[in-house]
């Protein structure tokens, strides 16, 4: 069941999903806005990785964008970003993060899947922001840029989430399994 309304207001409240007082509220989701931090990921042509290896540090940039500034996506760009809130999800819940329409609609998406944030997850949400789009897309910190909708899971027996992306204070690149 997706919480809505008064009802999901309140429960942002009880449980402080949000760190931000005022959030973004949307009646039927959590506005999540875009932070200034960014990790570009840019590997040498023809490179390749085995899935759960790590990246080579000498691929990795992490950025801030200056204030004022964009972050300029050209035709096919990806980095990772960061939602500007810290996300706390309670026990009994669940959340599933979905790309801003307006957004979308520049063919622009701030997830490549992985949009589920699980019972117990606490931090700053990575977005894998992708440009689908043949036109240079611009976005600016602090923009809404996603929405996160909060589902009741159907029990409250399930074990925090306690993964290795937990309490993130910025975007985190993919973690080889340890």
């Amino acid at each position: 069941m997706v919480i809505v309304g008064d009802n999901l207001k309140e429960l942002i409240r009880q449980h402080r999903i949000v760190d931000d007082e005022n959030f973004g509220f949307d009646n039927t989701s959590i506005c999540l806005r875009l932070n200034n931090q960014i990790v570009e990921i840019n590997p040498p042509e023809d490179a390749s990785i085995t899935y759960g290896d790590a990246l080579p540090a000498e691929w990795i940039t992490d950025r801030i964008i200056p204030n004022g500034d964009y972050l300029t996506l050209e035709p096919n760009a990806a980095v990772l970003a960061c939602s500007y809130e810290t996300v706390n999800i309670p026990i009994g819940y669940f959340g599933f993060l979905q790309t801003k329409g307006s957004l979308a609609r520049l063919f622009v998406t701030i997830h490549c899947c992985d949009s589920q944030i699980e019972p117990g997850f606490k931090g700053k949400i990575t977005f894998e922001i992708v440009n689908f789009s043949k036109m240079t897309v611009k976005i600016k910190p602090g923009q809404k840029v996603g929405d996160l909708f909060i589902f009741k899971a159907s029990t409250r027996q399930v074990k925090p989430y306690n993964g290795r992306y937990n309490n993130a204070e910025k975007p985190t690149i993919q973690k080889p399994e340890t």
